[in-house]
């Protein structure tokens, strides 16, 4: 008598043990980064036919098979390859693939595969497997350096993107652009000009209201003085006079001798006390009536009004310049050019001085003035210089300012292309040392400033402010600036307009500025506002201003900082100064059954029969996925399935257990029945 019963049993046991071996490995390997579980499928053994089916015949229905079966066995154990949990390692060459691609490693001559992005840098630089240090093949098929050691050289900037909103609720004010010489013209002296007056008692000493230490002279009748462009004579007293006198101040010893007539006037002159002038003799009678003049400093004046008959005060504004005579402001109008402080030989007839500049509107300036009070000629004195440059310039006018310098401001509102620069013609007798312009500007526009880096040629950086001001309803200037320290910089756009809906319309002049630094050097810098009636760019809406720089293609000296890789595969190299360098892209594979490819060990699989040959292809492209730095692919292990499996797989192998016992037993029974 034979059991099949106690193959079954047997047969039970060993496909639990299969799957309890499976559940284990899969709970072993629950950390293992990649790991994809297994399941197990079982089928029946074959069975034993005892009686075959039988069909219905007459009034008897058919009969089924009798058949026992002969155990079971493992059908197959398959890998489930459903996506893990993404772990964040912060590590940017840890990486895991969004989908069903697979990272391919190489030794050079045969190709493994894995879903396990733990890569790091060999001694060669070279991005390897961190665990069996293969390389990390790129779609070139060799594989990626990561550039450790490399500089970036530095690049000059030549284009920067300038995107943001300006604040159309912004006050447009007219904005007039001005240019001043920077130091101011003055007349050739000997000391600073101080005006002394005072009333002269024959009997007494005098006071003079001025300033410096005491000093006393002496009029003798018959001496001369100056009065209204006349030598007067010292004549009888009568009654005292207010006397005025006026003289240039030295600077060595604070000495200084006035004249007057054939008298002479000396003393010690102290800037800190007043002066007393001690009349003796007869004193000299005038008489002033509204209406007459005097000369003082080189310039007429005429009398308006005279408080009393005994007080007479006229004087001038005091100069700061050391060892220069102050003149009033309109009587510079009439210096002669010859007698400027900054003139180092006379100019004579026919010498031309060049007036070279632009306008307004960018329209070149080229004159020449000729020296000279003859026909065909425009004059000798600063005034003279001065009407000629406002004839020739048909949007700006010239002046003379308070302290002395030349002003030329341009009418039109809004920033202006106004230069302005003098210079002596070759050949001339004469010559002067010009001064040169600065430039400014007035009006009270809302103003909203921006910075934008710059780099030169050799890498180095600088800041750049950007103003934008706004001087219409839908229009704005801009105006750029730099530290002194730096250099210069200067544009040649006259106008930013919006279109009534806020979107960027189009510029006035040149959308770039020119920086001129300290060196001597100049660099072009174009600013890219957007394109014309869209809103990517520059816009112009209610609410915070928010224009600035977003982009520009220079960059300083870099070093190798970190490596990134993008979503699509690209290993990125990163740089010091903000740069970036593709540097190699991954290359993928995918298979059409991916369930049947081989363990490696490793967490690597190699392609067979069954699974097919690899599909080379980037990430993002096809069903490969897209790739993520910084984390890795966690186990798709299901800690409560395993469990609950380990459970059902525990007690078939006990049932299956108890069927040999029990089988055993019927056989033991069998066994004692010869006793």
């Amino acid at each position: 008598m034979g059991s099949s019963s106690l193959f079954s049993g047997i047969s039970g046991l060993k496909s639990s043990q299969t799957s309890l071996n499976v559940i284990g490995d899969n709970l072993a390997n629950l950390n293992t980064s990649g790991f994809k579980a297994s399941r197990v499928s079982f089928a029946n053994e074959l069975t034993s036919t005892l009686r075959p089916a039988l069909a219905p015949t007459g009034g008897i229905g058919g009969i089924n098979p009798l058949q026992i079966g002969s155990g079971t066995r493992v059908s197959s154990i398959d890998r489930d390859f459903a996506q893990g949990n993404l772990t964040p390692t912060g590590r940017p060459l840890d990486l895991a693939i969004q989908g069903d691609g697979f990272f391919i490693l190489t030794d050079g001559f045969e190709d493994s595969f894995t879903r396990v992005g733990a890569f790091n840098v060999d001694k060669n630089n070279d991005l390897v497997d961190s665990g069996t240090g293969l390389k990390v093949k790129s779609v070139s098929g060799n594989a990626i350096n990561i550039p450790v050691n490399q500089t970036l050289a530095g690049k000059a900037t030549a284009t920067t993107d300038i995107k943001g909103n300006l604040n159309s609720e912004f006050t447009a004010n007219p904005v007039n652009q001005v240019i001043t010489t920077s130091t101011a013209y003055s007349v050739t002296g000997t000391g600073t000009t101080r005006t002394l007056t005072g009333s002269i008692d024959p009997t007494a000493s005098t006071s003079v209201t001025g300033v410096g230490t005491a000093f006393t002279t002496e009029l003798a009748v018959g001496d001369r003085i100056n009065v209204n462009g006349e030598i007067r004579k010292v004549a009888t007293i009568t009654n005292d006079t207010t006397l005025t006198v006026e003289t240039a101040f030295t600077d060595t010893g604070n000495d200084t001798a006035l004249t007057a007539g054939v008298g002479v006037l000396t003393g010690s002159i102290n800037p800190a006390a007043s002066t007393t002038v001690t009349g003796v003799g007869t004193a000299f009678t005038t008489e002033l009536a509204v209406g007459d003049q005097i000369t003082v400093s080189g310039e007429t004046r005429t009398i308006s009004a005279i408080a009393s008959n005994t007080s007479l005060t006229v004087s001038a504004a005091f100069s700061d310049n050391a060892n220069d005579t102050s003149v009033m402001t309109d009587s510079m109008a009439v210096v002669l050019l010859n007698d400027l402080s900054v003139n180092t030989a006379d100019y004579v007839a026919g010498d031309k001085i060049s007036v070279v500049g632009t306008e307004h509107d960018g329209t070149d300036v080229t004159k020449s003035f000729v020296y000279g009070t003859g026909t065909g000629q425009d004059g000798t004195t600063l005034g003279d210089l001065r009407d000629f440059v406002t004839a020739n310039y048909g949007t700006a006018a010239a002046s003379i300012d308070s302290s002395g310098n030349i002003v030329l401001t341009a009418d039109p509102p809004g920033a202006s292309n106004l230069t302005l620069t003098f210079s002596d013609a070759a050949g001339n007798t004469g010559a002067t040392t010009f001064n040169n312009f600065a430039t400014t500007t007035t009006g009270s526009g809302d103003v909203y400033s921006t910075t934008i880096p710059i780099f030169d040629t050799k890498g180095s950086s600088f800041l750049v402010s950007l103003h934008f001001e706004k001087t219409a309803s839908n229009t704005w200037d801009v105006t750029p600036t730099m530290k002194a320290s730096d250099g210069s910089v200067t544009d040649a756009l006259t106008a930013i307009t919006f279109n009534t809906n806020g979107s960027f319309a189009s510029t006035t002049g040149t959308s770039a500025i020119t920086v001129t630094y300290k060196d001597g050097t100049t660099q072009t810098v174009s600013l890219d506002f957007g394109v014309a009636n869209a809103f990517a760019g520059l816009t112009q809406f209610g609410g915070t201003a928010s224009a600035a720089a977003t982009d520009q293609d220079g960059n300083g000296e870099g070093f190798f900082s970190s490596t990134t890789v993008n979503s699509d595969g690209k290993v990125v190299a990163l740089f010091t100064n903000g740069k970036t360098q593709d540097i190699g892209q991954l290359q993928l594979a995918t298979f059409s059954n991916p369930a049947g490819l081989t363990s490696e060990g490793n967490n690597a699989f190699k392609p067979t029969l069954a699974s097919g040959a690899a599909t080379l292809k980037t990430a993002g492209s096809g069903r490969t996925g897209s790739i993520v730095s910084g984390v890795l692919e966690a186990s798709n292990v299901d800690i409560a399935e395993e469990f609950t499996k380990l459970i059902v797989a525990q007690r078939a192998f006990q049932a299956n257990a108890r069927t040999i016992t029990t089988t055993d037993e019927v056989l033991q029974e069998l066994v004692n029945i010869v006793r």
